[in-house]
């Protein structure tokens, strides 16, 4: 059985390929660096949802790290480095992505997604986004939610951007990091905290915060249990993805894909999962295959699983289960209600173990009742920069609080509020306007005082916009509703 490397098998990697890092920050971590594109600060606002400070340069990188079986290779990724002259010492964020199937569908290739890490760079974070083994640069198939391998390849990224930074003349990290990731990142994420917590890197690496987004962290529990039920799921070609992974990792689950999956399928699906083609994403298999498990997994196999605890596939989804610890850092897990693809069960029973098990300052949000996987992004990312920022030290800007496009900070508390939120102004006449993430006007007040109490217990669980305008200024904030 291969295993998902242990420590001894990365420290033994290392002796063999010493440029490699674990739990310091050593030189020829990074192989190369380039420069894909610059965006200014209004390119990357989002009116009235998202302002940000800083123009961004974007860069890919080529490093130094190991593979499923603690051989060294060679991978790629993204960094988002602020640009501007208010500051020059930021910190960093790790931005752990979610799931692609075609190999150039990544940070490093400017793709969707580049947008988030693109948009933590402008509002003050030297933003690191892995692309993960079998993505990017590096060739094979990509082990998909396969624990240690994408926190590996998260933590050398992360080695090999402090050496870029260290390289850049004007730019400097203040040395504390926060790392997140929605769906498949938010198990990235998840895993990376635990493993720097297990590998004794919290310090070294300066991990001050959490916040993985709509993760499936219990995967043989909460991810399992809407996948083998009777009932549809949207994304069946995650299971394939899922299979194939796990055979890659550790060569217990089939020694042929039909084995475990039903003809045509098995031979179709494994053109589909070729992402060295950059033909096919995941809409593809999700179009083709059943949305019920026994229409496309063979019957005996589903059986075996049902009937046999120790069975390679389950053996396999425990192996990367992250969600049964004791974070020591300060961390959230942001989430949606309406989730079809990732259960919010999973940050759930995240939050419950974590405490049981002592941890000191974990809890799970819900930022969008009813939204679904696709709407939670927004709000849950907006959570984030939210929890950062009241978490880590910022850049200390040196020049007027307003941003570039007039609006000063918005004082607003408590943040995560539940039924009352409390705003100060900055002078005692105007207007406070509350939207949603869609730019829905939700709430209007006119204010003839410097601070008031909006009651906001009849408003759903969210991310929101928080406007006043006054006469001579504006000021903006975004708060949750718990």
């Amino acid at each position: 059985m291969k295993s998902n490397f242990p420590l001894k098998s990365r420290i033994i990697a290392l002796l063999a390929f010493p440029f490699l890092t674990l739990g310091t920050a050593q030189a020829q971590v990074l192989v190369s660096s380039e420069l894909i594109t610059s965006l200014t600060a209004n390119e990357l606002t989002i009116p009235f949802i998202l302002t940000v400070q800083f123009d961004v340069d974007y860069y890919k990188l080529t490093y130094n790290t190991v593979d499923v079986n603690g051989e060294p290779t060679v991978a790629s990724g993204a960094v988002a480095v602020p640009q501007g002259s208010q500051c020059d010492i930021f910190p960093m964020a790790v931005y752990c992505h979610g799931t692609v199937l075609r190999q150039l569908d990544v940070p490093s290739e400017n793709n969707f997604e580049s947008q988030i890490p693109q948009r933590l760079g402008g509002m003050g974070y030297i933003t690191a986004a892995p692309d993960y083994l079998g993505l990017g640069v590096n060739e094979g198939f990509h082990p998909y939610v396969h624990a240690e391998s994408q926190a590996t390849a998260s933590i050398d990224m992360y080695y090999a951007t402090v050496e870029f930074i260290e390289s850049l003349e004007g730019t400097s990290f203040n040395g504390e990091l926060g790392i997140t990731g929605y769906s498949q990142g938010g198990h990235a994420a998840m895993a990376t905290l635990k493993y720097a917590q297990d590998n004794g890197l919290i310090d070294d690496m300066g991990i001050v915060a959490g916040a993985p987004m709509s993760g499936p962290y219990n995967m043989s529990g909460s991810q399992a249990e809407v996948i083998l039920s009777n009932e549809p799921y949207s994304n069946p070609g995650y299971v394939i993805y899922l299979l194939m992974s796990y055979e890659t990792a550790y060569g217990t689950i089939y020694n042929d894909l039909g084995d475990i999956i039903q003809s045509p399928y098995n031979e179709t699906m494994l053109e589909y999962f070729d992402g060295a083609q950059n033909e096919f994403d995941m809409g593809t298999p999700n179009g083709i295959l059943p949305n019920q498990i026994d229409e496309f997994m063979v019957d005996t196999v589903l059986m075996n699983m049902m009937a046999n605890d120790d069975h390679p596939v389950w053996q396999a989804l425990r192996d990367n289960n992250n969600y049964d610890w004791q974070p020591q850092m300060p961390l959230r897990m942001f989430y949606c209600s309406g989730d079809e693809q990732v259960p919010f069960e999973n940050s759930i029973a995240a939050r419950d173990s974590m405490i049981a098990n002592g941890a000191e300052d974990v809890d799970a949000l819900n930022v969008g009742a009813g939204f679904n996987h696709g709407q939670c992004v927004l709000p849950a990312v907006l959570a984030t920069r939210t929890f950062f920022n009241n978490t880590i030290t910022p850049c200390d800007l040196t020049v007027s609080t307003e941003d570039h496009r007039g609006f000063a900070e918005l004082n607003a508390w408590p943040n995560p509020a539940v039924n009352e939120v409390r705003f100060s102004f900055n002078e005692n006449r105007g207007v406070l306007t509350l939207f949603d993430v869609y730019g829905k006007r939700v709430a209007e007040q006119n204010v003839n005082t410097n601070e008031i109490t909006l009651d906001i217990s009849r408003y759903a669980s969210g991310v929101y916009v928080a406007i006043f305008q006054g006469d001579e200024s504006m000021q903006r904030t975004t708060i949750v509703v718990e």
